[in-house]
Order: structure tokens, then C-alpha cells, then sequence
């Protein structure tokens, strides 16, 4: 069995940067605070926790109890951004922000913030309860839409100006589907494809890296949107692709037959997790194959060496 880790498969630099922060950050007594995951991998925000970073909810920044020990303490910002009314909360609470907000989520958040000003309203496509979404909508002062599917725009007053978003790991065709139904209704749009292209350039790479692989996992959160766009286009080379979180997720099933297996992971996926996926995979060859045999008969690895011992 030949185990391949893809090469370019490695965290954005949004992801890098706010893990960065975090380490640097947790330093001392002071505590580090985040409102919701600091990115969408469980496994590494578990890490983070394990060394001084904290998850709260926005609802933690109101409670006195709470308030009593935050002056001095630290607030970081996760990578998805977050609403202005949170952030400004712990500034007033004495807490020091470390802004973790990815680059491109940023330039979205100004893309807003300036067209809000000069009276437009902003259409976000995305799902309503990402974080990321929410953020952008927080700074439109209501005059906002978000749009999951092409019939959420039937509803959409076609009369003022508006502005067109993308979440940054929302899916293209979805995207282009909209953008063109859209610009035959609304003559006064203006439309801004804010989609990662780091992930547009991921997606590619793992088209080009799937090929020749019997099995292929994807490693990453559960909950990552950029992840369930990698497992797409991985899919559509080799059908027999899986994405999991961890390698308990492994199902023995999946494994049969397979000759050369693949590992990536998404843009919230640190090296360690797919190393770990791999380690997985060879002590359980061992231990089913201790004597190091070779399979170049096809079929299943067990029936070939009983064959053989007849």
C-alpha cells in the first residue's frame, strides 16, 4: 500500500496567520478570549485551548462576573471576523483585540463599509449562519440580503443600488448562478467576486493530485466550507474519496482493494493532522500485513497471502 500526503496541501495564509497570533498571544496569566472557533478545525482550536485560549460566547462579554477579571485580558478576533458591536465591547471592557481576521474577509468588511456609506445595499451570498456572514452583515446598518440559493432572490427589491458578495469559501458555480440571475434583474448592480483564491487555486491543485489514487482523505473540521469544496472536486476524480476529521473516522470498508492512497487537507488543515492520517493508515497495515508482503496479484491483501500459503 503507498501512502501519499498531497504537497501543497497546507493551511491559507489567513488560517496561518491567525494561528500565529494566537500562539503569540498566549502568553503569562492573561488569558486569550475568542468568540466562537478561531477557525473551522476542531482538533486544532483543541490545541490552542490546551495552551491558554479560551472560546466564549458574545453573550460571556455582558456578564459582571465576567467583567470583573477582562480588563488587561486578551480578545482575539478569529479568522472569520466578527460583528463591530462585539469588538467594541471588549475595548470597553479593558480587554486587548488581536485582530485575527483574515485579509480577505477584511477587504470584504471595507468593500461594505464604504458602499453602506454611499447608500447602497449589500447581497451577500453565503450561508446566513456563518460567521463570516454575519459579520459582513452586521456592518450594512440593515441593509442587507443574504442569498443560499438562487430562489432567495425573488424577494429582493430590484429598484435601489445594490453591491454583490461572496462568502469567501462559498461555492463558484452556486456563486456564478446567482451573479447571472441577478444582473438580469437589478441594472443598477455592482458585483465583486470575493471568493478565496486561494481556495480556487486549492481545488485545481486537487483535481491535478487525485489522479492515479485508488482512495483519497480529505482532513479537516467537520464544519469547514472550504473543506466540503475540496471533497467536491476530489470526488469528481476519484469517487472513492472520504472527509474526515480524524483517523478513527477511517472505515475499514473503504480501504479495500486499494492500492495507492492519497491525504490533503483543507485550508484550516495544519500539517500535523494529515501526518496523523498517514502514521494511521501504515500501523494498520502493519498489523495486518507484518510480514511486509506486496499485493501485485489484485484482490483483497488477506486472500492473496492465504493463497499463497496453501
Amino acid at each position: 500500500m503507498e501512502i501519499i500526503i498531497d504537497p501543497k496541501s497546507k493551511p491559507c495564509p489567513g488560517v496561518e496567520r491567525a494561528l500565529t497570533l494566537a500562539e503569540k498571544s498566549i502568553t503569562g496569566e492573561n488569558k486569550l478570549y475568542s468568540v466562537g472557533k478561531l477557525i473551522h478545525n476542531n482538533r486544532e482550536v483543541t490545541r490552542l485551548k490546551k495552551i491558554g485560549l479560551e472560546i466564549i460566547d458574545a453573550s460571556t462579554l455582558e456578564k459582571k462576573q465576567f467583567q470583573k477579571k477582562a480588563g488587561g485580558m486578551g480578545f482575539l478576533v478569529r479568522a472569520h471576523g466578527e460583528v463591530p458591536e462585539t469588538i467594541t465591547k471588549a475595548k470597553q471592557l479593558g480587554m486587548t483585540v488581536v485582530d485575527g481576521t483574515c485579509p480577505i474577509v477584511q477587504h470584504s468588511q471595507k468593500l461594505v463599509e464604504q458602499h453602506v456609506r454611499e447608500g447602497w445595499g449589500v447581497i451577500v451570498v453565503g450561508k446566513p449562519d456563518h460567521a463570516e456572514v454575519r459579520g459582513l452583515c452586521a456592518r450594512t446598518r440593515g441593509n442587507s440580503v443574504v442569498v443560499a440559493q438562487v430562489q432567495d432572490i425573488d424577494n429582493i427589491d430590484t429598484s435601489r443600488r445594490w453591491i454583490l458578495l461572496a462568502q469567501s469559501t462559498i461555492d463558484k458555480s452556486l456563486f456564478d448562478k446567482i451573479r447571472v440571475a441577478l444582473n438580469k434583474k437589478i441594472d443598477n448592480l455592482k458585483i465583486f467576486d470575493t471568493r478565496c483564491k486561494f481556495i480556487r487555486k486549492r481545488i485545481k491543485e486537487v483535481t491535478e493530485f487525485a489522479q492515479g489514487f485508488d482512495v483519497l482523505f480529505i482532513v479537516g473540521g467537520r464544519q469547514s466550507s472550504n473543506l466540503g469544496l475540496l471533497h467536491k472536486a476530489a470526488r469528481t476524480v476519484v469517487p472513492n474519496s472520504h472527509r474526515i476529521e480524524k483517523p478513527g473516522d477511517i472505515k475499514p470498508e473503504w480501504l479495500e482493494n486499494a492500492v495507492k492512497i492519497g491525504i490533503m487537507g483543507g485550508a484550516s488543515t495544519p500539517r500535523w493532522q494529515m501526518e496523523g492520517v498517514k502514521i494511521y493508515l501504515e500501523q494498520l497495515q502493519n498489523k495486518k500485513n507484518p510480514q511486509g508482503l506486496i499485493n501485485n496479484k489484485g484482490g483483497k491483501l488477506l486472500w492473496w497471502i492465504r493463497k499463497n500459503r496453501k
